[in-house]
């Protein structure tokens, strides 16, 4: 036999041994051969079957136990076994579920008079028959794959005011428009004899120990600084004649493009803002006819001693961030239609618009800041307000009394990273240079799809190509972590700086939690943000975290801070879950009510891991933030209103005190109770005004007690400024041994 005939009858059997899986092979190790796309398997979550055939199992062993070794990785995601196994007796196939959104199947339901589809829709209150007293929410269920509409609409979870429903109330087969879930739930404005507002019970802490304080996760004192200089009037410190003088009247088109319109279009005043014609009382100090206010948003929260009155009141540790916005509504990427882009941000800008020179800058005048109050104080070091950059310097300044201020970044694109601007040099020099600057609490990801991610998709200012996420009811962002996301997270993380998770899409927000907790990263918050399962209509978006994705925060280590202004009546809904049947009306909207509903589902969600201290506020004062609004006076309610009236007993009584035990320093102690804050010719009272400055978040505190909220129900909040510093010194013990 030549040397040809052998090569050939060795060809030959390698192709029978390829062929009939089962046969010896001298030549590789079993392996998958092409993989095919099959049918849905599941519809929720979507799952689709992709097989293939395991060639090459070695003569003598099983190929059902070769084959359910055997892992695989597919469109990018990883198995360590087949989903099953299926020997046809000529080969060996492996099949396996890969997560797919085209084989979920959705609720989705037409929004009553909006045109938009949300995943449920509220039909209103049942006056009669066996739901009567409860409110009905109904959707319809869409892209049912394999099983009967029936089985679908029987087994397809929904989430409403935070408790999750494993199958609807009701499945009604309508025919020409679907199939349809009904749910019926608890909800007060419903009911014949709501339970009445209460002062809540000064009851014992559930955790020994003094309570340290809250701490503020999310907070823009120097926004002024930022959007060019033109949009956002009024400086934290300095003479109040001059940090908070009368703005620029709509005569000074350098302020008016910016500021004058920018606050017409938050106040939803498009039109006011194309024509130029909306103006508002541009006086400042000493008089404040039209600001601080909880409904203004271009205008300063932050004066200094405003933020002392928070200091005094319980506030312990401040997250300072500089901030920026891509230009806020004048840039050309930010997806907004073309009789918009440019109107708002003025055409002379007063300072540099990058978002890095715009940090720096803000930075800088927050220690410009700290040496003014010092001045006020007598001298270098003896001020109230400290910049710590430390977890040790934070305890320490905490437990002196005073206010610890961590510095921290939350602009579009950070390290000048875009989407096609962005290196490993960039990363590594930028973030040394964060750190150098005392900076310790970053965002990767802010309004813009940048280097490092995508952006959530929620408001007029995102940008990114959208895909329709069919369980958000809205559409979602399509990108995901870039090769560069974990990039910047390790660079973090070695630093042991805080990563705040907020504004993400929902898939750079897991691709982040999943790359945390490879690492075992504790240092993940999001510090001000919205949930997803207590939303209704416009607020249920990616960029508010499911329950999942909180407790994946809580269980790395991290902590969350609501933000206080949690959207209007008619987007969160009642919490009705608690063990003790306790619960708060939910009937004024827009106010510490709303915020109430979230708060106490996410207390419940996070269990006795809360009292540790996890849980706190995000503010977002500065931050174009809807502040809640009072429950009394003419704009009473502003989020809109049930027939359940708000009574006088209910209002905030002054003066109060705030919790003895976060006033337990030396300094504070002796501090007496808090009556209407006067500033300049303007006295606040929260029931009338709302939370119009950051001074006013003691009274904010004292509003929810009247509402209901024990002395243990606060206490997650209370606790926070410690949990902080301890999150802090985990990520910075971890961070030195990240490689």
């Amino acid at each position: 036999m030549n040397y040809r005939s052998i090569r050939r009858s060795v060809f030959g059997f390698v192709v029978c041994t390829m062929f009939f899986a089962g046969s010896a092979s001298v030549f590789a190790d079993p392996y998958w051969g092409t993989f095919k796309k099959d049918s849905c398997t599941s519809i929720f979550p979507g799952k689709r079957q992709y097989s293939a055939i395991l060639y090459g199992i070695p003569s003598g062993q099983s190929w059902e136990t070769t084959c359910a070794n055997m892992g695989a990785t597919i469109n990018g995601q990883v198995f360590t076994k087949p989903s099953r196994c299926k020997n046809t007796g000529l080969n060996m196939w492996g099949e396996f579920d890969l997560i797919d959104d085209s084989c979920e199947a959705n609720w989705s339901a037409t929004d009553d008079g909006g045109g938009y589809n949300w995943t449920h829709k509220n039909d209103g209150c049942q006056t009669s028959g066996t739901y009567a007293g409860k409110r009905k929410y109904s959707s319809r269920i869409w892209n049912v794959v394999g099983i009967t509409w029936e089985a679908a609409c029987a087994q397809l979870p929904l989430t409403i005011a935070g408790k999750t429903y494993t199958t609807p109330t009701r499945c009604v087969n309508t025919g020409t428009t679907g199939m349809w879930g009904e749910w019926y739930v608890a909800d007060s404005s419903c009911e014949s004899a709501p339970k009445v507002y209460a002062r809540g019970a000064q009851d014992s802490l559930k955790k020994s120990g003094t309570l340290s304080g809250y701490v503020d996760l999310h907070t823009h004192p120097m926004a002024h600084l930022g959007f060019g200089g033109v949009i956002f009037h009024g400086a934290p410190y300095g003479e109040p004649a001059t940090a908070l003088a009368d703005c620029p009247s709509m005569s000074n088109e350098g302020h008016s493009a910016g500021h004058s319109r920018v606050e017409a279009i938050v106040q939803d005043d498009i039109i006011g803002a194309l024509l130029s014609t909306a103006k508002h009382d541009n006086r400042g100090y000493a008089s404040f006819p039209y600001w601080p206010a909880n409904n203004s948003y271009t205008h300063q929260t932050m004066y200094y001693e405003w933020v002392k009155r928070a200091y005094e009141g319980g506030l312990r540790t401040m997250v300072v961030l500089a901030v920026n916005g891509d230009y806020m509504f004048g840039a050309t990427d930010n997806g907004l239609p073309d009789i918009i882009k440019g109107i708002a941000i003025a055409t002379d800008p007063i300072y540099d618009l990058n978002d890095m020179n715009t940090l720096r800058r803000q930075t800088q005048a927050v220690y410009d800041m700290q040496t003014w109050i010092d001045q006020k104080s007598g001298g270098a070091g003896l001020g109230w307000f400290r910049i710590v950059k430390t977890p040790a310097e934070a305890q320490s300044v905490i437990a002196a009394g005073k206010l610890a201020v961590v510095l921290g970044a939350e602009v579009d694109y950070l390290v000048d990273c875009t989407t096609t601007t962005c290196t490993d040099t960039m990363i590594t020099q930028g973030v040394q240079e964060m750190y150098d600057a005392g900076l310790r609490y970053i965002f990767p990801i802010h309004l813009k799809t940048n280097g490092f991610g995508g952006a959530g998709l929620y408001n007029i200012l995102g940008s990114g190509t959208k895909y329709d996420c069919k369980h958000y009811g809205q559409d979602c962002n399509v990108a995901g972590l870039t090769s560069y996301g974990p990039k910047i997270m390790k660079a973090l993380m070695k630093k042991g700086m805080i990563i705040d998770v907020g504004h993400m899409s929902a898939r750079s927000l897991d691709g982040a939690l999943t790359y945390a907790e490879q690492q075992a990263y504790p240092g993940i918050v999001t510090g001000h943000t919205g949930v997803y399962d207590m939303a209704n209509k416009a607020n249920r978006h990616e960029a508010n975290p499911t329950g999942t994705a909180l407790k994946r925060i809580i269980a790395l280590g991290g902590m969350i801070g609501l933000i206080p202004g949690q959207g209007n009546l008619d987007e969160v809904g009642e919490w009705r879950q608690n063990s003790d049947g306790s619960y708060i009306s939910h009937a004024c909207g827009g106010t510490t009510q709303t915020f109430a509903q979230s708060y106490q589902y996410l207390r419940n969600l996070i269990g006795d891991q809360a009292y540790d201290g996890r849980i706190s506020v995000g503010t977002d004062f500065n931050g174009f933030a809807h502040m809640p609004g009072p429950r009394y006076g003419t704009r009473a309610c502003p989020g809109g209103v049930s027939t359940i009236t708000q009574p006088d007993s209910a209002k905030v009584g002054y003066p109060f005190a705030p919790d003895a035990s976060i006033r337990k320093a030396a300094t504070l102690s002796a501090l007496p109770s808090l009556g209407k804050y006067t500033f300049g010719n303007r006295t606040f009272d929260f029931n009338t005004e709302g939370a119009a400055h950051i001074g006013l978040m003691p009274d904010f505190f004292e509003d929810l007690r009247q509402q209901g909220l024990k002395r243990s129900d606060l206490e997650p909040v209370y606790r926070s400024a410690d949990f902080f510093t301890t999150m802090w010194q985990n990520a910075v013990t971890r961070g030195a041994s990240i490689q």
